[in-house]
C-alpha cells in the first residue's frame, strides 16, 4: 500500500562514496535530479546539499509529488519550512507537487549548502510522467533517487528514454525485471 520509503542517509554516503571513490570528478559540474524525492524529508536532498561543493556540483533540483496525488492517502501536515514561507500556499500545498534547487549561496556565508535551498511549487502535482519533469529530466546530467516501488519499470524506462546516468534504489527484486536484467548484464 505505502509506496514512500526513504532511503536512509547512511546507505546513500556508502553508495556515493563508491562512485567517488572510483572517480573523484563524478559528479564534479554536473546537475542532478533527484525526482521523486521530497525535499524536505529526502535523505537524497539532504545528502547532496551537505556535499554539494565537496563534490562539486552545478546545480541540484529535487522535487516532489503532491499529497493529494498519491495513491496511499494520508493526512498532510506542511512543514514548519513551508508554513513559515512567503510562499506557502495552503491549496497549492496539497495540490501541487514542490521544486527545490539549489546553486548559488543565497546566504551570503560563503558556502553553498542547505541554507541556501530555494523552493516554489510546480505548476502540476509532480508526477515524473509529467511535461513538467520531463524538461527537468532532460536539462540534468544525472538522475539519483528512490523510486516508488509500484512504479520502478515505468521509472527506469523514463530515464532509458532520456539515456541519462543515473543512480537509482530499489528492491534487491528488481533486477529480476525483464526491463532490468539486461541493463545490468550489459
Amino acid at each position: 500500500k505505502n509506496d514512500e520509503f526513504y532511503t536512509q542517509y547512511f546507505d546513500i554516503e556508502k553508495e556515493i562514496s563508491a562512485y567517488l571513490e572510483y572517480n573523484p570528478d563524478v559528479f564534479r559540474g554536473k546537475t542532478i535530479l533527484l525526482p521523486c524525492d521530497d525535499p524536505e524529508w529526502s535523505n537524497f536532498t539532504k545528502y547532496f546539499c551537505q556535499n554539494f561543493e565537496r563534490i562539486g556540483l552545478k546545480k541540484l533540483i529535487s522535487t516532489s509529488y503532491a499529497s493529494n496525488s498519491k495513491k496511499y492517502k494520508h493526512k498532510y501536515q506542511p512543514s514548519l519550512f513551508e508554513i513559515e514561507n512567503s510562499r506557502y500556499d495552503k491549496n497549492k500545498a496539497k495540490l501541487n507537487g514542490k521544486i527545490f534547487v539549489l546553486n548559488q549561496d543565497k546566504t551570503g556565508d560563503g558556502k553553498i549548502d542547505i541554507n541556501d535551498l530555494s523552493w516554489s511549487y510546480l505548476k502540476g502535482d509532480g508526477d515524473f510522467k509529467s511535461d513538467e519533469i520531463i524538461k527537468l529530466r532532460d536539462d540534468a546530467d544525472i538522475i539519483i533517487t528512490n523510486p516508488p516501488f509500484s512504479l520502478f519499470r515505468d521509472f527506469l524506462a523514463w530515464i532509458m528514454e532520456a539515456g541519462k546516468d543515473f543512480l537509482i534504489i530499489g528492491r534487491l527484486t528488481c533486477i529480476n525485471y525483464k526491463q532490468a536484467f539486461p541493463l545490468l548484464k550489459a
